[in-house]
């Protein structure tokens, strides 16, 4: 009995013994888990600032497109408050984008000047211009207008505007599109 006692009480000196030597070989495991944290946290903010990176540019394309539809409808109202014969283009020369859109058509309606005596605005008459939106960026407005006649009706000025962002003097792609047709009983 007195061996089994003394056998119990040596293993737990030497327990005792093994866990003080640990005790004193940790010095180095605490910067390694602070590595590892410091690690995981990095991964962690990386991904975060990935959300943020993408989540900023959704942001950016929907203003871009939001300010465009805007310009669209601020062409489009013009066409709606002059007189039928005033819904003109006084010239279609353009470049390959203006030319090149599905609106396009080798019979656009023009002509200089509309009855009874009145000046539709510039923006009106002018198939292509460049203008600065609210945001401070630069747009492209193409205004295409064709004469279309139904069967068994009269004529009608069909009006499409197609707006395109410019970067770096470059047009790019269409933004916003928006048609509508105007019967000769407007004014």
């Amino acid at each position: 009995m007195a061996t089994a006692a003394n056998e119990r009480v040596a293993l737990v000196g030497s327990l005792g013994r093994t866990l003080r030597r640990l005790r004193r070989e940790e010095t180095g495991l605490g910067l390694i888990e602070l590595v590892i944290a410091m690690g995981l946290l990095a991964i962690a903010i990386s991904a975060q600032l990935t959300v943020f990176a993408s989540s900023y540019m959704s942001l950016s394309r929907a203003s871009t497109k939001g300010t465009a539809v805007t310009l669209a409808d601020g062409q489009m109202e013009t066409y709606r408050t002059v007189a039928y014969s005033c819904i003109y283009l006084t010239s279609v020369t353009g470049d390959t984008t203006y030319s090149g859109d599905s609106a396009y058509s080798a019979s656009q309606v023009t002509g200089s000047s509309c009855s009874p005596n009145a000046t539709p605005p510039t923006s009106a008459t002018t198939a292509s211009q460049t203008v600065t939106g609210p945001d401070h960026r630069s747009y492209r407005i193409d205004t295409y207008i064709v004469t279309t006649t139904p069967t068994g009706g009269r004529a009608l000025k069909k009006v499409t505007v197609v707006v395109r962002a410019i970067k770096a003097g470059v047009v790019g792609s269409v933004l916003a599109r928006e048609a509508s047709t105007f019967d000769q009983s407007q004014y």
